[in-house]
């Protein structure tokens, strides 16, 4: 279905904040400060291109001259310093100052749980539960003026609204240009390209145009265009515009997801040409066949990046062979099922301490993924990672859908967790969790998956969060084959 303007089309009445440039609120020159004249005219450029998709959403970086410096001094560090393989001096600060300015640190001081010189191992951890009152973890001492917010699905279902500053944010992208860099790869300014283009494929995604401020070079050189597209042919205004758009834009770095990237091989065995820098994948496991892929198809590295919204990244893996922390304000522990630290080389809980975000520093984060913990030459390095897994769900046309659409439909009919599962048959299961004092409809949210896979829904409603298993559940599965 396309309407008659030509935009795409929300796909279910819950998912209203997808719908084409409805909360535009900044001008161009707030969205890019320190951009000037030229490069403006390249974003609008490539927004306005006739094979263009329908973009969602209008947004900039926010970054002012000074913020610009202040990278500039990131950029320098980065290639100054390795990652550590002793817990650094910077966590024993982050501790002190915790307890004098965070509200759940200083509650925790004034009850004499801990206090400004308490060790880090003898700290409770912090959960994504505990982050639901973000207020409460948010430095009273920052300039709230600046806030931008991010959000996070996570994988019980219940998404985080997170506080992000422009420089942390930016600072992602200073990161990723050091980590493509360590591989060998040359990533210039090329005007003729879009310097990056984030890839998802799923029926309703923010989608925008951007230029990269942060990317740094010589002052004469162009400020590189971004652009986060979705592969979705429902959001694509003609046949063929999709091909003809990624052909043109030929992005020097594709970020991306295990998902989305192999529906993108799949066009480049059509005949899409695509000469990618690299390749980055995040937000899901990276299976060796298809890094091997990549390699195949392009010829490029592959950055596999694993991070969560609330922490930033955490670790990179440039050669399949563990992911070596990034060389961050990071520390990484790894715990057992009680919360206490486990030899190097055992499998244990991914527990995060990270200074990189002034709106959200934390203290011993459990990210509910299992690796064990190595320290080599790279420094601290996480073997066997097991983090998110893509999951696909077999339609009763015969075609797969992403279990991110379904995070999107159960988080907005209100869901605080689930569990949604296909049978080898096809046959749907959904067991909902509502919040606690919110009226929702699961029924409504079972109906909306039937609409998505046009097949019937069986809803179970539980209330009781341990049913849908401790730490960090799966959220779905599938056993559906081919011929279901």
């Amino acid at each position: 279905m396309r309407t008659t303007d030509g935009t795409a089309p929300v796909p279910d009445p819950a998912l209203g904040e997808y719908a084409a440039m409805g909360s535009v609120a900044l001008t161009d020159a707030e969205r890019w400060p320190t951009l000037d004249r030229d490069g403006l005219a390249r974003v609008d450029a490539w927004r306005g291109r006739p094979d263009a998709p329908a973009w969602v959403h209008a947004t900039g970086d926010r970054l002012d001259a000074a913020d610009l410096a202040v990278l500039e001094r990131t950029r320098a560090r980065l290639a100054q310093q390795a990652t550590p393989t002793v817990e650094p001096a910077w966590v024993a600060e982050l501790v002190a100052r915790v307890h004098a300015d965070v509200p759940r640190w200083r509650r925790a001081a004034r009850e004499g749980r801990s206090g400004p010189t308490t060790p880090l191992q003898d700290l409770p951890t912090t959960t994504r539960a505990d982050l639901t009152d973000a207020a409460a973890h948010v430095p009273l001492d920052v300039p709230l003026d600046r806030v931008l917010e991010g959000s996070s699905s996570g994988h019980t279902g219940a998404a985080l609204n997170v506080p992000l500053h422009p420089v942390s944010v930016a600072a992602d992208l200073v990161l990723l240009q050091h980590l493509v860099a360590s591989t060998g790869a040359d990533w210039p300014p090329d005007p003729d390209r879009l310097g990056l283009v984030n890839l998802v494929d799923q029926r309703a995604s923010f989608t925008y145009v951007s230029a990269m401020t942060a990317f740094g070079g010589p002052s004469d050189a162009p400020v590189p265009v971004m652009a986060r597209v979705n592969l979705d042919p429902s959001v694509w205004r003609s046949a063929g515009d999709r091909e003809r758009f990624l052909a043109a834009a030929d992005p020097q770095v594709i970020s991306t997801s295990t998902l989305p990237l192999l529906q993108l091989l799949d066009l480049a065995r059509d005949g899409l040409d695509l000469h990618p820098v690299a390749v980055v994948n995040g937000a899901t496991d990276l299976p060796p066949a298809v890094r091997d892929a990549v390699a195949a198809r392009w010829g490029c590295p592959v950055v596999d990046l694993y991070g969560l919204r609330e922490t930033g990244p955490i670790a990179a893996s440039t050669d399949g062979h563990g992911h070596v922390v990034v060389p961050r304000r990071v520390w990484v522990e790894i715990l057992d099922d009680q919360g206490r630290s486990v030899p190097d080389g055992e499998r244990g809980e991914v527990v995060v301490t990270v200074d990189e975000n002034p709106y959200l520093p934390l203290l011993r984060y459990r990210t509910g993924d299992t690796a064990a913990l190595v320290r080599d030459h790279r420094g601290t390095v996480l073997v066997g990672l097991q983090g998110r897994a893509p999951v696909r769900f077999l339609a009763a046309d015969g075609s797969w859908h992403s279990s991110i659409d379904a995070t999107q439909l159960l988080q907005a009919y209100g869901l605080a967790g689930w569990e949604l599962v296909q049978a080898a048959d096809g046959v749907v299961r959904l067991t909902a969790l509502p919040l606690v004092g919110v009226t929702v409809d699961p029924a409504a949210a079972g109906d909306a998956i039937a609409r998505w896979l046009d097949r019937p829904v069986r809803v179970e409603v539980v209330t009781d969060p341990s049913t849908l298993g401790p730490g960090k559940p799966r959220r779905f599965r599938s056993d559906a084959q081919e011929d279901s």
